[in-house]
């Protein structure tokens, strides 16, 4: 018998810290500064950015040579690398031209802007509102909306887009897209 008390009062013992651990966790309310949502270890996951604005693979901050080699999956001629500041792209079977512009005329020079003429028009604003939500009118540009992004995948930087439909040379309708880093510039003219 008194193997069996001593045996029951170890387990009641042993069970006293665990009942008290419980209950300090049952009596705390929401999640405390740094804790885990899981409770494996790992940090809560963040919300995911959406991907960067690009087409035709191209994307703001890439190096010039990089930028070529994109270029060169559709456009033959963009092989070999040249060091204007800016380059035209016409993809072969894609509706659009993209004015490239580089930092430079370095070769490891960065793009620092991307204008893509999209003639036939092909839905691309919907794209834009899925992705980055409704965007702002410009003042200065009536017709024109702007987003600043100032996260997205892949990018070390934000990113502006600003986009417009107009009318080409031909008078047909055309979609416009502009695709800037977001400098502090861009920030505080957002938040006016």
């Amino acid at each position: 018998m008194k193997v069996s008390f001593v045996f029951f009062a170890g387990l009641a013992l042993a069970a006293l810290p665990a009942a008290a651990q419980v209950q300090v966790q049952t009596t705390q309310v929401g999640p405390t500064p740094g804790a885990n949502a899981s409770g494996t270890g790992a940090p809560a996951p963040q919300p995911t950015p959406p991907p960067c604005p690009g087409m035709a693979g191209l994307e703001i901050g890439q190096t010039r040579t990089f930028s070529f080699e994109r270029m060169a999956l559709h456009e033959p001629a963009k092989k070999t690398v040249t060091r204007d500041l800016k380059v035209v792209h016409t993809p072969e079977g894609r509706p659009w031209t993209v004015d490239v512009t580089y930092a430079s005329d370095a070769l490891d020079a960065k793009v620092v802007a991307l204008h893509y003429l999209l003639d036939p028009p092909s839905g691309l604003y919907e794209g834009i509102l899925e992705r980055y939500g409704k965007g702002t009118p410009v003042a200065s540009d009536p017709g024109v909306s702007s987003w600043a992004v100032p996260f997205c995948v892949g990018a070390t930087k934000g990113v502006r887009l600003r986009y417009r439909t107009g009318m080409s040379d031909k008078q047909r309708r055309v979609e416009e897209l502009w695709v800037e880093p977001l400098t502090a510039r861009n920030a505080t003219a957002r938040k006016r």
